[in-house]
């Protein structure tokens, strides 16, 4: 296989990951989240290195003609990477929302119960010795 072909193929497995990723955040599947993201973690060496083969196996040229093979994928990648995060952000604020709904509803709980329940008797602790 080309340093092209590999390259390609990994972009291709970090796409269908990043993929997983939008579905894993919708659903709400953290656990599903957090083990597709070291997935994607293990995939940034040799996507690196497949990409230095690349470099090395290709002439002298621009950076834009070189990148020019893997512009769409590049651009598919940024633009779901960019669509993940913003996922992410939603389902962060809406997690927020809900837990300070939840401390408002648990402080006016215990203020209920300050007004209701009778006042605890002291404590005491004698020592005899």
């Amino acid at each position: 296989m080309t340093p092209q072909d590999e390259t390609g193929r990994l972009l291709q497995q970090w796409l269908q990951m990043s993929r997983a990723e939008s579905r894993a955040i919708q659903a709400g599947a953290w656990t599903e989240l957090r083990q597709i993201q070291s997935s994607k973690a293990a995939l940034r060496e040799p996507l690196a290195e497949a990409w230095r083969g690349f470099k090395s196996a290709t002439p002298p040229v621009s950076h834009s003609a070189r990148v020019l093979p893997f512009r769409a994928e590049v651009a598919r990648l940024i633009a779901l990477e960019d669509h993940n995060a913003r996922l992410l952000a939603g389902r962060r604020e809406k997690a927020c929302e809900q837990q300070r709904l939840m401390e408002r509803a648990a402080q006016n709980l215990r203020n209920i119960r300050r007004t209701y329940a009778p006042p605890s008797p002291p404590v005491a602790c004698n020592s005899y010795s």
